[in-house]
């Protein structure tokens, strides 16, 4: 017997707040690393530009969809674009796309 328990969707928001500041951590320390901390701007952020929860049977895969632009560069009018997809089965955050845009934050 297989059981669908739905997690709440502030749950689900919690575990993505927790994986985007992990990636932003992440890339902040990528340009660290890479010699350039002059290039961060003094506090990198995010924005999530899109997040979606799916109900029934479009849920039986993916229950939740995000999409999130990270800015980190200071001088640099360049963005990241990440997309993410909660995974029903390993009751997690999946990042499944990663671009860079060219321009600066707009809400």
């Amino acid at each position: 017997m297989l059981c669908a328990c739905a997690e709440r969707q502030d749950r689900l928001e919690a575990k993505l707040s927790d994986f985007l500041q992990e990636d932003l951590k992440f890339m902040v320390a990528e340009v660290m690393v890479g010699g350039k901390p002059s290039a961060l701007v003094d506090s990198p952020f995010y924005v999530i530009r899109d997040l979606r929860f799916f109900e029934g049977a479009s849920a039986e895969i993916y229950s939740a969809y995000a999409e999130v632009d990270f800015f980190i560069y200071d001088k640099v009018p360049m963005f990241q674009k990440r997309k993410y997809r909660y995974d029903v089965h390993y009751r997690q955050w999946d990042r499944y796309l990663k671009e860079w845009g060219y321009g600066t934050f707009k809400e």
